[in-house]
């Protein structure tokens, strides 16, 4: 019986079907025993020269070939002695292979005692200043090992040129990858192949491509911090950077219906989560700025996955790093304007105080004039700090008791003070509807919030102004996808079942155009409202999760 002879690499079919292959010549017998037909191997002659002196020519086979090679230089012998090429490699016109094998520093320690290229010296392991990876956390600390012998960092030192591991070892989790259908993709302009892992290629190029410009309220803005900030510096710190593929993992499956890319997300998420606590061990890697942009990148994970978290521990663990970061800021407060707005936009739905004061919220806005450093919020600043006014009004006083007089007439005065304020319509008649709808939605938010004496003319105004500024933004648009919070309070008011069928679909179209699954948790609640399971207090709404907080945003 003949010895059977294999491929170097995986056929056609089994390549695009993102299976495993078992190679053998001249079929593949996965395919034979899945009854179908192989469509055979990509030709690749390695005996052929692609450069050098030698281009275009083949090897000689001589009965003295063996001494001649004996003979050459050591790197001419490593580079025929070498085994057939793996299944993921790269182009060999990219990188000069070395004489010696070049061994990576990052390898010979352990997960905890990994550095950043800037801490030559690292203080010996603290107390971690935040949580510990475990708490609240369902990932399988199986999903989040590393293959012996390899490491994040390693393929994030500038001052390397590695070749990427197989993908096979970095895959611990018992689930098959099916990255292994884009495992030779073109690279983003963005993307430095040297300092990505080849496992991230696609999942990035994805998150450039497609989810940057959805955390923008408009896709097609100029200036995107996400793009322009948050990614240079993940490409230099490992848990921002794998906090981004989770994020674009998560936002894949979510717009597109699919568990395609779940193993990954919470194998990638597991990493993030790991490798940031790795970094609060060492203060000077706690202040840079990635660390509290990779906590941002966890919070925005967990409302794509469907808004239910204790996103109250990111928040505290954020608050830590902003007071140890003392007067620094990242660009344009950017980061800490995105967490107080989260920050305060679940506690407005919960029972929970809020974790940054005022004083934040101002500090904060201030160092970028009083107004948002850039185009991520729905709503204006102006708006924003009345809806922190109310709430932090509603958390002192009336968490458990009837509002009194007094507060109530400081209610009104919100109320007027937010009717009166500035429109948007010089920005364009989009950020006009969008903003206007979010006014409206904040006038029914607090008149449900203090249980507000008003009649059923005013609550129809708003729900119908509501409606008519959501109607007046394109479908399929990031101003349409920003209206989750207004529409949700406008439905809690609706009882006419063509406006049910309305938010319905318009909900579909959100997560489809989006990407985010808090959109879904949105409409299960208002389901139960309009089945007739409404509670009396606002905030009773969200008692069914428990300390979990729904972020509707």
């Amino acid at each position: 019986m003949s010895t059977p002879q294999f491929s170097g690499r995986a056929c056609k079919t089994c390549r695009r079907r993102g299976r495993r292959c078992d190679r053998r010549l001249p079929a593949c017998g996965t395919c034979e025993s899945s009854a179908l037909a192989c469509e055979g191997y990509l030709l690749r002659w390695s005996g052929l020269a692609s450069r050098g002196g030698l281009a275009g020519k083949t090897v000689p086979v001589s009965l003295g070939s063996g001494q001649k090679r004996q003979k050459r230089p050591r790197r001419a012998q490593r580079a025929s002695s070498q085994a057939p090429p793996p299944v993921h490699s790269i182009d060999s016109s990219i990188a000069e292979p070395t004489a010696e094998p070049r061994r990576d520093d990052y390898d010979s320690q352990p997960s905890d005692e990994v550095t950043r290229n800037d801490d030559s010296t690292a203080p010996p392991p603290v107390e971690p200043l935040l949580w510990d990876i475990n708490a609240d956390s369902q990932i399988d600390p199986l999903l989040c090992t590393t293959a012996p012998g390899l490491s994040d960092n390693a393929f994030l030192d500038s001052g390397r040129v590695e070749t990427p591991p197989d993908f096979n070892l970095l895959c611990d989790a018992p689930v098959e990858s099916e990255l292994s259908l884009y495992s030779k993709p073109t690279l983003f302009f963005g993307l430095d192949p040297f300092r990505i892992p080849e496992e991230l290629n696609f999942i990035l190029e994805y998150h450039l491509c497609e989810v940057v410009p959805k955390l923008c309220v408009d896709n097609y803005a100029p200036a995107n911090p996400y793009r322009d900030y948050i990614f240079p510096l993940a490409t230099e710190v490992p848990s921002l950077l794998y906090a981004c593929a989770a994020l674009a993992a998560c936002h894949f499956n979510t717009r597109l219906g699919t568990t395609q890319f779940l193993p990954e997300f919470l194998r990638f998420k597991g990493k993030a989560m790991k490798r940031l606590q790795e970094d609060l061990y060492s203060e000077s890697r706690a202040k840079h700025p990635a660390t509290i942009a990779t906590i941002l990148m966890l919070c925005l994970c967990d409302i794509c996955q469907g808004g239910l978290s204790n996103f109250e521990s990111h928040f505290w663990g954020a608050k830590r790093l902003i007071e140890l970061r003392d007067s620094e800021r990242t660009l344009g407060c950017f980061v800490e304007q995105y967490l107080v707005w989260l920050d305060i936009m679940a506690a407005a739905s919960h029972s929970r105080q809020p974790v940054f004061s005022s004083q934040d919220t101002e500090g904060f806005l201030n160092g970028s004039g009083r107004s948002w450093s850039f185009d991520v919020f729905p709503c204006t600043s102006e708006q924003f700090q009345l809806v922190c006014e109310a709430v932090r009004l509603y958390k002192g006083d009336c968490i458990a008791e009837l509002p009194s007089p007094e507060i109530l007439h400081q209610v009104e005065e919100i109320k007027q003070r937010l009717l009166q304020g500035p429109s948007e319509s010089n920005r364009g008649k989009h950020w006009f509807h969008l903003t206007e709808a979010y006014r409206y939605a904040i006038l029914l938010y607090i008149t449900r919030l203090f249980q507000c004496d008003i009649d059923d003319y005013e609550i129809d105004w708003l729900v119908s102004s509501v409606f008519y500024h959501a109607r007046s933004t394109p479908p399929a648009s990031g101003w349409s996808d920003q209206l989750l919070w207004p529409l949700f309070h406008a439905g809690l008011e609706v009882r006419d079942s063509k406006r049910h069928a309305w938010l319905r679909e318009r909900a579909q179209c959100v997560q489809t155009s989006g990407g985010f699954g808090n959109v879904q948790s949105a409409l299960n609640i208002l389901e139960g409202v309009w089945a007739g399971e409404r509670p009396t207090r606002y905030l009773d709404l969200m008692l069914g999760f428990g300390n979990v907080n729904l972020l509707l945003i």
